[in-house]
């Protein structure tokens, strides 16, 4: 989740703040979201970099304090990129071409330095304290578009380069995690290849694999699923990737509730966001979390930063 609360690209006391109060022992790892690695480019004016400043440091061990064990999600866009501020778009398959064009334009040496971004990114991290390191591999980002060979040609030395990064955080003693997107949203292009992008994927050997769905200038409601269909498309999408590679563990990112978890694969983990914003105790008052008033979805509604209908910045 990018909050939005940064100055200057630098994370500020609402930051340390939202994340070290949500941090308790009910909750195994709370993972900082959409954090920009070095030289990369963030999805809007107010996403963080990682950089050497001691408030990295700080916030990881804020959040150990609390009870969680620290992680940190690892993502970039491109230079150009606008986000959607609509929740469909009225011509997917643009994006998809598109994509195509930005990874053939690239290179491969373009594409080394975006995985050297994510190297330089992982180490400091590792040395700032986080246990957790995750690449955001999903949501139509740079590396979503990488780590697919039917966008990218090259994606196997991405997905290669993703494994060696993947083995180095194991012998460092870290857990890591790459976030996936089930589908992008475009119905002709998921048709063809879908199944296979997940396995393959699904066997890289991070700690877990985050099933999430949806390109965002494509199709929002499938990264952020509040109606009924949407919920019940992505736990069954979910499951089917989890029953197919047992053998994997799964982290369920979606609005499933708390009393559909039982439903779910014993290889799949859940994954908190808008329950746990609305709520920071969540954890311990299951009974009362988001009610779905939609104003954390800030940059959709023109806003700087993250905002609740339950719960306000201090």
């Amino acid at each position: 989740m990018n909050t939005g609360f940064v100055t200057d690209g630098r994370p500020d006391h609402r930051f340390l703040e939202f994340y070290e109060s949500r941090s308790s022992p009910e909750l195994y790892c709370s993972i900082v979201g959409n954090v920009v690695v070095p030289n990369g480019h963030g999805s809007n004016a107010s996403t963080p970099m990682i950089t050497g400043d001691s408030i990295w440091a700080e916030l990881a061990k804020g959040i150990s304090d609390g009870g969680a064990s620290p992680g940190i999600q690892l993502a970039t866009t491109w230079a150009g990129y606008t986000g959607s501020r609509k929740f469909v778009t009225l011509a997917p398959n643009t994006v998809i071409a598109e994509g195509r064009e930005l990874t053939a334009s690239m290179g491969l040496q373009g594409i080394e330095k975006v995985i050297e971004s994510f190297r330089a990114g992982a180490a400091m991290a590792v040395k700032h304290g986080f246990r957790h390191i995750q690449l955001h591999a999903a949501h139509g980002y740079l590396l979503s578009l990488l780590i697919d060979r039917r966008i990218n040609p090259l994606a196997d030395h991405v997905i290669n380069e993703l494994k060696l990064l993947a083995e180095w955080l194991n012998m460092e003693g870290v857990e890591s995690s790459i976030r996936m997107s089930l589908k992008t949203g475009d119905n002709d292009f998921d048709k063809i290849g879908t199944v296979g992008f997940q396995d393959e994927i699904a066997t890289l050997p991070f700690s877990f694999v985050d099933l999430s769905s949806g390109f965002y200038n494509v199709d929002k409601r499938l990264i952020y699923p509040a109606r009924p269909e949407f919920i019940e498309a992505r736990i069954s999408e979910s499951r089917e990737v989890a029953i197919r590679n047992p053998n994997r563990k799964f982290i369920f990112s979606g609005r499933v509730q708390m009393n559909g978890w039982n439903d779910l694969p014993p290889n799949m983990h859940p994954g908190f966001c808008r329950d746990i914003i609305a709520n920071p105790k969540f954890l311990r008052e299951t009974e009362r979390g988001c009610l779905s008033h939609n104003k954390c979805h800030y940059y959709s509604r023109g806003e700087a930063h993250l905002t609740c209908g339950q719960w306000t910045p201090r």
